[in-house]
């Protein structure tokens, strides 16, 4: 095994510069998944508030939305960021 193999192999892509297209392509698939999750996340604590009646566990649901759009736009703003450079 040569030394370039083995330094293609341990290629870290998540490293990579926000402006390349994979790295684009993989920040607009954690936009796509943090707003399933937000919208998710809202549905289910409505439900346990307006439905089940349940407090405590809306409660945990709302923070769990507020931190998956908390993410969700973090990864959209470095999205942008790197496309507009």
């Amino acid at each position: 095994m040569t030394e370039d193999s083995a330094a293609r192999r341990a290629r870290n892509p998540a490293a990579d510069p926000d402006h390349t297209p994979e790295k684009q392509s993989e920040l607009k698939l954690n936009v796509g998944i943090g707003t399933i999750g937000t919208i998710l996340s809202i549905g289910v604590a409505l439900i346990f508030f307006l439905v089940l009646d349940d407090v405590l566990f809306g409660i945990v649901f709302v923070v769990v939305a507020v931190v998956a759009a908390a993410i969700t736009l973090y990864a959209a703003q470095r999205k942008r960021k790197a496309r507009s450079t």
